[in-house]
């Protein structure tokens, strides 16, 4: 009898004969005693070990999610998604992007200098969208602008970079939008790379203090022309962990958490000033593995209303997945179905709610079921049948998707009349609030730099007047202006925990507002804004949330302090659509998904609208492209990347270095499992070959063995090239004399191609190893050299297999005189064998082949039977070790990325198997030594 929905669930990962990932099988059991559904994603691999095709259980037989088409270097040449559509990408011979093209008819041609380094980007056959501007060898050192980028000029405008840091991070720089005004922000850093101080574009400025760990402890604001400095962090205390256990905000509000001694998960979150009554006070209950069952709230009055208990407390529970099936607590009114910002509700009106949510195999919810009494509604999602791209739906309703996305998969409409559009970086570009026939639209523009968002326009029209708001935002300020004069600088401060927005306004202050308000907001572990308050702590608005984002209740003080609240849910900002931006992309709360496809791909799963893997209890999405466990989490795995990479001055540093962080673990776990490979087969060959040694029987065997190999591969591709070549010359009877050249072309081809991949099969499978043993070959610095050439893929191996030859040594000389021998033979064979058919010259030179490269065999048997000297054999001792130790670094590094992620699998790969593969490697290294010492110790080696 099954008592739990995670009763016999495991998630088994299968791999293939190379170690490669290629299903992992999920048990889904929605509700305990049910039974269980299997779902199975697929991957295919090439014969090079590269992944072609992604399915998930939904799309399996229909369309593979996401498929990979490789450049000959190995490289992603097109990626065809079946959410975002097809990109195509042409790399230059240094990997640098040269031409890029998309499925919605976009084509870029990017521009380098001499060290390739972007200067100029042509979109659509339209020059310089986007150029870079460096300095060069005459700027003033003074600034450390030598080699940096001084300008960068786009649709938005212009950046000028003044100064630069020693760490190489933007001292004073200068941002020109197309109005041409200029802004001006500069910051100083530590020698750690930490932010010290900022002066804004409106001159107000902020300092930060750390403790010995780097942690932040203060932070003082002076807004421009105030007489004096004000705290608005007093203090903050973490625990050995690097977790905030204590702070105290600039209002005197003291804020706590504590945490589970055992696991380190967040147990309590309170806040309160002096004896005053806690202004919050949660409390967090976990499953097993994490996930929070429910959360107290014991700031909350219990209330009796409508012969209910209202108590404040909030239930959750999943099924075996992890993703949230349902969620429990209260509400004041019922959930918005229309786009836009929350309004106020009723606090009389306080009733207890359930939420039940079902998903397809493909993890799209569709369908959300809301229980309230006198309020109850269900809406269902419509998925398309050969995607994840979906839509509100009513039966008989059936949504054209061809209509309703674009290629990319950008949602072209919120609602009927509330039009999306999007440019060509898929970036959003303005949205219709109000449609008119006779009449201006009202509606919301949005400019972009660097991937981030710089300007907001919002407009609105009447017959007679067009009002309009204006955001710029920039480091560490948003400058808001509206028609009626009014300007308004939100200076935005950091915070151990939370955040801090100092609104000044510089003209047009409404009444019955503070001048130079400080707004403090107390987040949960989300970071959602649940109070804001301000500077004597008094509550400036309270909002709760559902779980995927919508305003579930909304209570404020005075109408015109709530006007000014733009941060909510996950600590985002909310447009007047009623869209999170996100960074990277928008989220739609009410459709509880994205309104466009992940920027970054696969990173969170083959469904690319699915918001942080259907768990929102105990996930945050930081920039739109990947989940994180909590912003503490988040928090604290950026600070160990932004140290170890001094990259903390970056703007949205945070997001940039998640994605270097992933991008250096799949470069990791590729090169991890290459070297794993190298190592296995080396070791194997190394281990038959000390087996030999001093066997002549053994010496015999292993020498014919690579002799039988040599002739098969000659007569193997002698004989597909003539089969080719003569098949090929019917292109003579179409095409005489041109036929009869490309036919025998083509045939010459098919031999050189067969023989190179004989030589990689036998490489593989050991059957071309050396006869004698090679006490080099098991190097760390070859075994990782071959990992980073990546000679795992034939055609890469062909082209090094003659690369970087020693002319000098022995053996080289041998491999360098069969080649040069047996194309001189070649060439004379045809020359003076002129009487014979073509073929029949082509199986003598086959035949010269194989006597030229008997020689090299020769050698190798010479050397077999001979004793290895004792120093060479410790050597070969000591290069294993340094191998194993190498390999221990490596897996070691992996699990340094994954523990910063919060990841247990990667790219299809789970981090336990390749730790169990990875002991088995070095496992066998440690027997090879032990056999080496014994026959060292047998007086097999040479004393």
């Amino acid at each position: 009898m099954t008592t739990t929905v995670n009763w016999r669930t495991p998630k088994l990962t299968i791999i293939d004969s190379r170690g490669l990932p290629i299903r992992q099988i999920e048990y889904l059991r929605k509700v305990a005693a049910s039974p269980v559904e299997t779902l199975i994603t697929r991957q295919h691999y090439d014969a090079a070990g590269r992944l072609l095709e992604q399915s998930d259980p939904r799309l399996f037989g229909i369309v593979p999610n996401l498929a990979t088409v490789y450049s000959l270097s190995g490289e992603p040449l097109k990626v065809n998604s079946v959410d975002a559509g097809w990109r195509l990408s042409l790399a230059g011979l240094a990997g640098e992007a040269l031409q890029r093209w998309d499925q919605r008819g976009s084509h870029w041609r990017t521009t380098y200098d001499r060290l390739l380094r972007p200067i100029a980007i042509e979109e659509n056959d339209q020059p310089n969208v986007e150029t870079f501007t460096y300095a060069d060898v005459s700027a003033d050192p003074a600034y450390n602008l030598r080699g940096q980028l001084t300008e960068h000029l786009d649709r938005s405008g212009t950046l000028k970079l003044d100064s630069y840091g020693l760490l190489g991070q933007p001292l004073r720089e200068t941002q020109t939008l197309v109005e041409g005004k200029p802004y001006v922000s500069s910051r100083t850093f530590s020698p750690l790379g930490t932010l010290l101080s900022q002066t804004d574009a409106g001159d107000h400025q902020q300092q930060s203090r750390y403790d010995i760990a780097g942690q932040l402890k203060q932070v003082e604001l002076w807004i421009n022309d105030s007489p004096n400095w004000q705290p608005v962090l007093k203090d903050a205390q973490y625990n050995a962990a690097g977790q905030i256990i204590e702070q105290r905000a600039g209002n005197d509000v003291l804020s706590t958490w504590t945490y589970d001694s055992v696991d380190g998960r967040l147990w309590t979150q309170s806040a309160q000033k002096n004896a005053e009554p806690a202004l919050q006070d949660l409390e967090y209950f976990y499953d097993r593995v994490g996930n929070i069952t429910r959360l107290e709230d014991h700031t909350f009055q219990p209330i009796y209303f409508a012969n209910q208990l209202v108590d404040g407390h909030r239930d959750f529970t999943y099924d075996s997945l992890y993703r949230l099936t349902s969620a429990s607590g209260y509400d004041d009114a019922l959930p918005s179905d229309v786009p836009g910002r929350p309004l106020p509700g009723d606090p009389n009106n306080r009733l207890n709610y359930s939420q039940h949510y079902d998903y397809d195999h493909g993890g799209n919810l569709i369908e959300l079921r809301h229980v309230r009494a006198g309020a109850s509604h269900t809406h269902k999602m419509c998925i398309n049948s050969t995607s994840n791209r979906g839509v509100r739906w009513k039966s008989g309703d059936e949504p054209d998707f061809n209509k309703l996305f674009d290629r990319h998969g950008n949602l072209q409409d919120l609602q009927p009349g509330k039009a999306l559009q999007w440019n060509s970086l898929d970036q959003l570009e303005s949205v219709t609030l109000v449609k008119r026939d006779d009449g201006p639209n009202d509606e919301e523009f949005y400019r972009y730099s660097q991937g981030v968002r710089v300007y907001k326009r919002h407009e609105t029209h009447t017959p007679s007047l067009t009002h309009f708001q204006e955001v710029i935002y920039l480091p560490g300020l948003e400058i808001r202006t509206r028609d009626n004069g009014e300007e308004l600088h939100v200076i935005t401060l950091p915070s151990g925990h939370g955040s801090v927005r100092c609104l000044h306004w510089v003209s047009g202050k409404p009444a019955n507002i503070a001048a130079d308000q400080l707004r403090y907001s107390l987040d949960d572990h989300l970071g959602s804004c649940a109070l804001e308050l301000d500077q004597q702590a008094q509550v400036i608005s309270q909002e709760g949330y559902y779980p995927f984002g919508a305003t579930a209740w909304y209570a404020r003080g005075s109408e015109v302090d709530v006007d000014y609240k733009t941060i909510r849910y996950s600590g985002k900002e909310m447009d007047d659509s009623g869209l999170y931006y996100y960074g990277a992309r928008y989220y739609a709360p009410w459709l509880q998904r994205w309104v466009s496809a992940d920027p970054a791909g696969d990173v969170d799963g083959l469904n690319l609208y699915g918001f942080v893997g259907n768990n929102p209890i105990c996930y945050v999405d930081i920039n739109g492209e990947v989940k994180w466990p909590s912003m503490a989490d988040f928090h604290a795995a950026t600070d160990r990347i932004i140290v170890s990479e001094n990259a903390s001055y970056a703007k949205n540093s945070q997001a940039s270095a998640t994605r270097r962080l992933r991008q250096q673990m799949n470069k990791q776990v590729t090169r991890h499992i290459e070297i794993l490979g190298f190592t296995k087969r080396r070791t194997r060959d190394a281990g038959q070959q000390l087996s030999a040694m001093g066997s002549g029987s053994d010496i015999a065997l292993a020498a014919t063995r690579r002799a039988m190999v040599l002739v098969a591969g000659k007569a193997i591709s002698y004989g597909v090239g003539l089969a080719v070549g003569v098949g090929a010359q019917s292109l003579g009877i179409v095409a005489p004399g041109v036929g009869n050249v490309v036919g025998a072309g083509l045939g010459i081809g098919a031999k050189i191609a067969v023989s190179g991949l004989v030589d990689y099969v036998a490489e593989r499978t050991g059957l071309s190893a050396s006869v004698n043993l090679k006490t080099t070959k098991l190097s760390p610095e070859k075994i990782i050299n071959k990992a980073e050439y990546k000679q795992m893929e034939p055609i890469e191996y062909l082209k090094a297999k003659y690369q970087n030859m020693n002319l000098s040594s022995q053996k080289s000389g041998l491999k360098l005189t069969k080649e040069a021998t047996t194309q001189a033979s070649s060439y004379i064979l045809k020359k003076t064998l002129t009487g014979l058919p073509s073929e029949a010259v082509s199986a003598i030179s086959s035949g010269v082949g194989v006597i030229l490269g008997l020689p090299e065999i020769f050698d190798e048997t010479i050397g077999a039977g001979k004793e290895k000297s004792s120093e060479k054999m410790d050597k070969f001792e000591i290069g294993i070790l340094g191998l194993a130790d190498a390999i221990k670094s490596s897996i070691d590094s992996i699990h340094e990325h994954a523990d910063a992620l919060s990841v247990t699998s990667f790219n299809g790969i789970d981090i336990q198997s390749l730790d169990k593969e990875t002991d088995k490697i070095t496992g066998m290294l440690h027997s090879l030594v032990k056999t080496i010492r014994t026959h060292r110790n047998s007086g097999k080696a040479a004393a």
